[in-house]
């Protein structure tokens, strides 16, 4: 299983008593632990419009890993933010670090698969970043999420596919060990599957261009000081090498995508 880690919070205890001079509640403090997805804190942000959130909305984060993406939705927007996720460690980091960043008043998180999930209420908007490589029946799991918002509900996705004419991938990758659990595909599959779901596409972007543009800026000096995610990973530096490697060379995609619940 890719999502085994155990011992995330003694980890984490551990590399912020190492690294005193971080100070886990500042905004951005925890951005290089914290997103579990390439891009970082700056992905995250180019999310946030495409949410369209109004005063008193609630954000549904499918997929919420270390709860960085939530937090930040939260920081930035002042509305608040619940988190779903399969992995019960990450759960814990996940709360963990949002006590420790002060925002537990504002954004919650839940263990539990998407499709056993019943909110007290749907949501007003929803993301998942870095998540639907792990998914088979894309379009059942993407219902699932659509079953959880209102009608006209925002989605926004920043996934990785790959090309038709791609090289095999060279594992392990931050979602897969092995390749037995990855289900990555085109870009068009992708968003035709999301539409079988129950929603209409507004925006569909390639975004690799920037993510490579980032890759080079982030690690132009080598990796960033401080706590960083790959040490909560098993193999976390491998699996962060060969991703970056695919998404150089063109082997991987990264797709950036709004899209709106249909009202029927």
């Amino acid at each position: 299983m890719t999502y085994g880690e155990s011992g995330l919070d003694g980890t984490v205890d551990r590399l912020l008593n190492d690294h005193a001079e971080v100070d886990a509640s500042a905004e951005g403090a925890l951005d290089n632990l914290d997103q579990f997805h390439i891009g970082g804190a700056e992905a995250v942000d180019r999310l946030i419009p495409t949410l369209a959130l109004a005063p008193g909305d609630t954000v549904l984060d499918v997929g919420s890993g270390f709860g960085g993406p939530a937090r930040q939705i939260a920081r930035r927007t002042g509305q608040s933010v619940v988190g779903l996720d399969i992995t019960p460690a990450y759960v814990d980091t996940a709360r963990d670090l949002t006590a420790r960043a002060g925002l537990g008043d504002r954004v919650r998180f839940h263990a539990g698969d998407i499709a056993d999930y019943r909110p007290d209420a749907p949501f007003a908007a929803a993301l998942t970043m870095h998540v639907q490589m792990n998914v088979q029946d894309k379009t059942t799991w993407f219902h699932h999420i659509a079953e959880r918002l209102t009608p006209g509900a925002h989605l926004a996705i920043w996934d990785v596919c790959q090309p038709d004419d791609a090289a095999e991938l060279h594992w392990p990758m931050p979602w897969s060990l092995d390749g037995t659990d990855s289900f990555v595909v085109p870009a068009e599959t992708l968003r035709t599957r999301i539409e079988d779901a129950g929603f209409t596409t507004t925006e569909w972007m390639n975004e690799s261009a920037w993510v490579q543009n980032w890759i080079t800026r982030t690690f132009a000096d080598g990796l960033p000081e401080g706590p960083s995610l790959p040490m909560l990973l098993d193999d976390g530096y491998t699996r962060l090498i060969n991703y970056a490697t695919a998404l150089t060379d063109g082997t991987l995609e990264v797709w950036r995508g709004c899209f709106t619940k249909d009202a029927g």
